[in-house]
C-alpha cells in the first residue's frame, strides 16, 4: 500500500499531465447491449460518490494524516501537507480545492485516472466540499435575477471523447472530478483555444452547460468569496454532477467543437431509470465491491486486482458473502489475465465461503461460480472438466444465468468441433433470453452464424447474421458497434469462402463503425485489425498483411501482458509472415515469445510446448541451421516422452527429421538410430 500512495504522490507532482477533464457518457442504449462496458467508467464514479456519501457504508477507512498517507518527499509538498493536517477547517474546503498545492494536483489526478487509493484519504474532504458548496448554492440561487444561467468551460478532450458525445446526443454525461466553469464565455473559448493541443489524439472543445435554477440538482455555487483566485468568475460544480448531451459541433470559425449540455435535475427520469437498471444488476451486492467488476468491464484489469486485495488485505470485510464476491472478482480479473490456473483457486475460494454457510446454500453467485470454472477449464481445453462444471451450473436452476450457461455450453462444443450439439445448445440459450434483450439475442445469432459457417453452409449462416442485425436494430441505431460485430462475422465467412472483395466490404464496414464509435483502444480494434491482416494474407500481400498484425498487437498490449494466451496467435502470425519473408531472425524472435509464454504457464509435457519446439525446429531447417534445428527437435522429443511411449506412433515425424537433420550433419550413425525408431513406431503400428 505505502508505495502505491507514493506513487499516486510521485505521479501528480512531476508527470506533465495535460489539464483534461474525463467525460464519461451514460447510454441506456449501450447498458443493453454487447458493448455495456462503454458505461463503466459512469457508472464506477456513482458508486463510489454514493459510497463516499453512505454513512453506514464501514469499507472506507478514514485517515487523519495525508503527510503519513503519501510520505511526500518535495520540501514544499511536505510543508502544505503538514499545514493542511494541522490547521484544515472544513469551512474552508472550498479555499484548499481552488488553492494551487500538491492536495488539488494529488486529488484531481486520482479522480481523472479512477485511482480509489488516491480518492479515499479524501473521502472527508469531499464530503465538507459538498457541504460547502450546498450551503452556498441555496443563497446563490436565491439571488439570481432569472430562472436560468449559462456557464462554460474550455477545455483540451480526446478525440475519442469528442465521438463518445457526438453519438451520444441525448444522452446523460458525468465528469470524473469537480467541475470549474465560468460565467464569462469570451474568457472559456480564449482557455479553449490560446494553445495548441499538445497531441494529434487530443482537441480543444468549448463546454456550453444550461442550468435551470428551479431544478434540483447536485449543488454548485459562485465561489469567488471563498476561494484561493477571488477574481476568478468561478461556479464549481459538486463531483459526481450528470448533465445532458443537447448538440455537439465543430464551430470552424473559431476552430473549437461546442458542447452543449443542460445539467440534469435529481428527478430526471433517465437517472431515475439509471439507478433502477443499476440496483437490479448489483442484487444486494455490497456497492464498494462491485467497483471492481466495473474496473473489469473497462478492461482495467490492474485496477480491479488492486482494488479487490486491498479489501481483503485490509481486513475490510467479514461477511462470507462479501469475501465470496471478492475473490470471484479476483477470478475474474486472472480469467481476464489469462491466469486460468490462478482463477479456478480464486473460485474454489469463493465457492467454500458459500458452500460452508447454509445460509448462501442457493445463492446464485455458486451457479455463477460454477459457470467460470467451466470457461476456465475450457479455456485450458480441459474440456471434460469444462462440460462438467457448465452442467452443475444449470444444476442449480438459477433462470437468470441460463441462457448464459447454455451459450457457454455452445462455445465449449463449438471448440471441440462437435457443431451440432453446439447448435443445440445456442438455441437452448435463445429460449432463455428475455425477449426485450435484442442485442443479447443477436449475439446468440452471431455465434449460430459462425457455427454454420464452420459447417461451410454459407446460406444458412447468413440467415443468421440477418436475424443478428434485425434484431441489433430494433434496439440500438445503424452505426451502433454491435452492428459492427455482425459485419466483423459475415466478413470473416466470406473471407473462409474466398470470397475476398465481399469479405473486404464487410470488414471494412465493420472498421468504420468502430471508428466513429470507440475509443482506439478498444479491443473490437483488434479483430477488426486481425480481420484486415488475415484478408491480405490471403491476397499475398505479407507487408500489409504484416503491418495489421502489429496494430492487432499493439492494440493487444494497451490492456494485455505481453504473454496473455489471446496473444499467442498473434505473435504466431507475425512470426508466420517474417517466415514467408525468409526474415528468420525476426520470425524466430516472435516464435520464442510465444514459447516462453508457454514455458510460464504450462506445465512440461503440454501439447503447446512441443507445437512451439516443432515451429522453432522446422523454421532452422528451413534456414539451414542445422544446430539449431536438432536443438529444438530434441527438446520437443523430450517434452513429447513425458507422456508418451518411444514406440507411440505419432512421433514418426520427429524421428524422421531427427534423422534428416543428423544425415545432414553427417552424422550418420545418429541419424541410423533415429531411422530405426521410425521404424519400430511402423513395425510397432503394423507388423509383418
Amino acid at each position: 500500500m505505502a508505495v502505491n500512495r507514493r506513487r499516486l504522490y510521485t505521479e501528480s507532482r512531476h508527470k506533465n499531465v495535460v489539464d483534461r477533464m474525463g467525460t464519461n457518457v451514460y447510454s441506456s442504449k449501450d447498458h443493453k447491449s454487447m458493448h455495456k462496458s462503454l458505461n463503466g467508467e459512469f457508472i464506477l464514479y456513482q458508486l463510489l460518490i454514493e459510497e463516499i456519501f453512505d454513512e453506514h457504508q464501514t469499507l472506507i477507512p478514514g485517515y487523519n494524516s495525508l503527510t503519513e498517507y503519501f510520505q511526500p518527499n518535495d520540501d514544499d509538498d511536505k510543508k502544505v501537507m503538514v499545514e493542511f493536517d494541522k490547521e484544515y477547517d472544513p469551512k474552508k474546503a472550498i479555499y484548499w480545492y481552488t488553492r494551487e498545492s500538491c492536495i488539488y494536483k494529488i486529488l484531481n489526478r486520482s479522480l481523472r485516472t479512477q485511482s480509489i487509493d488516491g480518492i479515499i484519504p479524501f473521502s472527508s474532504f469531499i464530503k465538507d466540499l459538498n457541504k460547502q458548496l450546498d450551503d452556498e448554492h441555496k443563497s446563490f440561487v436565491k439571488n439570481q435575477k432569472s430562472s436560468s444561467i449559462k456557464v462554460y468551460r474550455g477545455q483540451i478532450i480526446s478525440k475519442d471523447e469528442v465521438n463518445r458525445l457526438k453519438s451520444g446526443k441525448g444522452e446523460l454525461i458525468s465528469v470524473n472530478s469537480f467541475l470549474s466553469t465560468s460565467t464569462n464565455k469570451e474568457k472559456a473559448i480564449e482557455f479553449a483555444t490560446s494553445r495548441s493541443p499538445p497531441t494529434d489524439e487530443l482537441t480543444s472543445i468549448l463546454f456550453d452547460i444550461t442550468i435551470d435554477l428551479n431544478n434540483i440538482t447536485k449543488p454548485y455555487a459562485d465561489i469567488k468569496q471563498f476561494s484561493a483566485y477571488p477574481d476568478e468568475e468561478e461556479i464549481l460544480f459538486m463531483l459526481g454532477s450528470i448533465f445532458r448531451i443537447e448538440n455537439v459541433d465543430y464551430d470552424e470559425k473559431q476552430k473549437v467543437w461546442i458542447g452543449k449540455l443542460t445539467l440534469c435535475s435529481s428527478n430526471d427520469s433517465d437517472i431515475k431509470n439509471f439507478s433502477s437498471e443499476l440496483n437490479k444488476e448489483l442484487h444486494g451486492q455490497n456497492r464498494f465491491i462491485s467497483i471492481g467488476y466495473y474496473f473489469i468491464e473497462m478492461f482495467q484489469f490492474d485496477y480491479a486486482q488492486e482494488h479487490f486485495e486491498n479489501i481483503l488485505d485490509g481486513n475490510l470485510i467479514k461477511d462470507d458473502i462479501d469475501l465470496a464476491y471478492c475473490h470471484h472478482g479476483l477470478a475474474k480479473v486472472n480469467y481476464k489475465k489469462g491466469d486460468y490456473n490462478i482463477a479456478i483457486s480464486n473460485i474454489n475460494q469463493s465457492l467454500k465461503y458459500l458452500l460452508d454457510n447454509q445460509k448462501f446454500k442457493n445463492h446464485p453467485l455458486i451457479s455463477l461460480c460454477y459457470h467460470d470454472l467451466g470457461l476456465n477449464y475450457a479455456n485450458q481445453s480441459n474440456y471434460i472438466l469444462a462440460l462438467e462444471y457448465l452442467d452443475k451450473a444449470l444444476g442449480k436452476k438459477n433462470q437468470s444465468y441460463l441462457s448464459n450457461i447454455y451459450l457457454s455450453l455452445s462455445d465449449v462444443h463449438f471448440k471441440m468441433k462437435d457443431y451440432l450439439i453446439a447448435l443445440e445448445y445456442a438455441e437452448k440459450s435463445l429460449q432463455y433470453q428475455s425477449t426485450r434483450d435484442y442485442s443479447l439475442i443477436a449475439s446468440v445469432y452471431i455465434k449460430m452464424g459462425n457455427i454454420y459457417s464452420a459447417m461451410d453452409d454459407k446460406d444458412k449462416s447468413s440467415e443468421m447474421f440477418d436475424k443478428a442485425i434485425n434484431y441489433q436494430l430494433k434496439q440500438l441505431p445503424s452505426t451502433h458497434p454491435d452492428i459492427a460485430l455482425t459485419y466483423s462475422a459475415i466478413g470473416l465467412m466470406y473471407l473462409e469462402l474466398n470470397d475476398l472483395d465481399k469479405a473486404f466490404q464487410y470488414i471494412n464496414k465493420a472498421y468504420q463503425l468502430q471508428i466513429n464509435t470507440l475509443p482506439n483502444n478498444h479491443p473490437d480494434f483488434a479483430d477488426s485489425y486481425r480481420n484486415f491482416a488475415e484478408y491480405y494474407l490471403k491476397k499475398e500481400d505479407f507487408d500489409k498483411a504484416l503491418s495489421y498484425y502489429e496494430k492487432e498487437l499493439e492494440n493487444k498490449l494497451k490492456t494485455l501482458l505481453w504473454n496473455h494466451p489471446s496473444l499467442m496467435v498473434t505473435y504466431r502470425s507475425i512470426g508466420n509472415i517474417y517466415w514467408k519473408k525468409k526474415d528468420y531472425e525476426q520470425a524466430s524472435m516472435y516464435f520464442h515469445k510465444v514459447l516462453d509464454s508457454h514455458l510460464q504457464r504450462k506445465e512440461v509435457g503440454d501439447r503447446s510446448i512441443s507445437e512451439d519446439y516443432q515451429l522453432l525446429g522446422d523454421l532452422f531447417i528451413d534456414k539451414l541451421d542445422f544446430d539449431q534445428a536438432l536443438d529444438f527437435y530434441t527438446k520437443l522429443l523430450e517434452n513429447e516422452l513425458i507422456t508418451k511411449l518411444y514406440k507411440d506412433f505419432s512421433l514418426i515425424n520427429i524421428y524422421k527429421n531427427l534423422g534428416n537433420i543428423y544425415f545432414k550433419k553427417h552424422h550418420l550413425d545418429q541419424s541410423l538410430i533415429y531411422y530405426n525408431r521410425l521404424l519400430d513406431c511402423y513395425l510397432e503400428k503394423k507388423p509383418f
